[in-house]
């Protein structure tokens, strides 16, 4: 057999993490952050079948510490990060949920975010509309920027109006 020898996977996966994270919760200790590579949204992802030199299927990183460390993953319940890193996979952080009890805890963060935690945009007017990218802005400044960039008001001056009709 020809290539790199063979590893056990749990073997490859604790080389991929440091146990000395940024975040701790209380008595759960530090987050143990994945090193590997991690998808789109920051979650780590682990090959199981890398190891015998064939092409793996790509899982969590954090599910494969869980079901390694604690058991099974309950059928219809998925792991929610108490500590909101995505690339943690210390099984202490990981609790199994609901989609809808995941999804409801990850809004609050959102929600209790400081950016979202303004109520007025920097000229004083009230948030009061979200815009198709789906960000918040006051209708006010909303309508004075639409008319800007149509070109009804400041005609000669809008940057995004270019003289012609």
């Amino acid at each position: 057999m020809r290539g790199r020898p063979a590893q056990i996977p749990t073997e490859r996966f604790w080389k991929k993490v440091d146990k000395n994270g940024p975040v701790i919760l209380h008595d759960l200790g530090p987050c143990w952050i994945w090193t590997g590579g991690k998808d789109y949204h920051g979650y780590g992802k682990f090959s199981i079948g890398s190891w015998l030199n064939q092409r793996g299927k790509d899982i969590p990183a954090h599910r494969f510490a869980y079901e390694h460390m604690v058991g099974p993953i309950p059928e219809g319940a998925e792991l929610d990060h108490l500590c909101r890193n995505h690339s943690c996979v210390n099984p202490a952080h990981l609790e199994p949920v609901t989609h809808e009890t995941n999804m409801q805890k990850g809004l609050a963060g959102k929600v209790n975010n400081p950016q979202t935690a303004k109520t007025h945009c920097p000229r004083g007017h009230l948030y009061d509309y979200v815009n198709k990218q789906g960000k918040r802005e006051c209708r006010i400044c909303h309508r004075e920027k639409t008319r800007i960039r149509r070109g009804s008001l400041l005609r000669g001056k809008s940057p995004y109006y270019d003289g012609k009709e």
